[in-house]
């Protein structure tokens, strides 16, 4: 039976995404949460649908990107299903690829529509040959490798809003430190994120809160102050904003992730990475103050 593995990117690939995770879904329903991070998606083994709002399910491809997501979503894999997630860091898919993540916005699309079919086609050859998951990454990372523009330079979106300080100034403020016009900001973060500046701004400030929790666990009544140093009117404001995210409260996501509840999967990547899902950034700058209410 295949476990769970994280696996550190190649060092040509590590600008762009994060560490990859290969995971057993043995017909568990994943959950995951809104984020602005773009992913590939490849079932090694098996598959998996979509629940949609008539009852019926729609088919996942077996090799995709996807998202962003601005809403929580849910898929039911196949009994014996295997995959490998690749998430891309925000901001910087567009420039590694080549199409706006805004086109992939709350979408799933085969992968064989973006990258080339005959190279795809033959990673999955490659993956349908071997039962070592070493193998399947090495043929995910191997078709990535090719498909990369190497004269693109991951650095040039990172500077856009790669601190908290940044984000969350107004967006006059934003537009005069990169030297630009509010239009030409807003254009920027749509190409670059699929989003806009509040939207930007919601997604992360949720994805940066969460990462908190996870690492220290609120005492009793210690919510509200945490709610308030992320950038909540309140706790019942982060509340609202974790169930439209997340489809759960703070508390009862936390209860989940800990109970080892296997369709949240996605929340097992390590702190800093899992962090990074939502905004490039130091995270030893993400304190409170930095955060206003939007």
């Amino acid at each position: 039976m295949v476990m769970p593995l994280v696996v550190a990117p190649h060092p040509e690939l590590a600008p762009w995404i994060y560490h990859i995770l290969v995971m057993p879904l043995d017909g568990c329903l994943s959950r995951l949460p809104s984020a602005l991070s773009p992913g590939l998606l490849l079932f090694a083994r098996g598959g998996a649908a979509q629940p949609l709002a008539d009852g019926s399910c729609r088919a996942v491809p077996r090799a995709s990107l996807t998202g962003p997501y601005l809403d929580p979503r849910e898929s039911r894999a196949a009994p014996g299903s295997v995959f490998l997630s690749v998430m891309f860091r925000p901001g910087v898919m567009a420039e590694a690829l080549g199409p706006g993540v805004g086109e992939l916005r709350d979408r799933i699309v085969p992968l064989d529509e973006v990258l080339p079919p005959l190279l795809v086609r033959q990673m999955l050859e490659t993956v349908d040959a071997s039962d070592s998951p070493a193998d399947w990454v090495a043929a995910v990372q191997g078709l990535l490798r090719r498909c990369l523009r190497p004269r693109r330079d991951p650095a040039r979106l990172a500077d856009l809003l790669g601190a908290s300080t940044h984000l969350f100034s107004p967006a006059g403020q934003i537009a005069a430190h990169l030297g630009i016009g509010l239009r030409q900001l807003e254009r920027r973060v749509a190409h670059g994120y699929g989003a806009n500046l509040r939207e930007l701004r919601r997604v992360a400030r949720f994805g940066f809160s969460l990462a908190r929790l996870q690492a220290q666990p609120p005492r009793r009544g210690e919510l509200t102050r945490i709610a308030q140093d992320f950038g909540y009117y309140d706790q019942a404001h982060m509340d609202r904003d974790y169930r439209d995210m997340a489809g759960a409260s703070p508390g009862e996501l936390l209860r989940a992730v800990a109970d080892g509840a296997p369709g949240y999967w996605w929340y097992r990547l390590g702190q800093r990475d899992f962090r990074d899902l939502f905004l490039p950034d130091d995270v030893d700058s993400v304190q409170a103050g930095l955060f206003s209410p939007a």
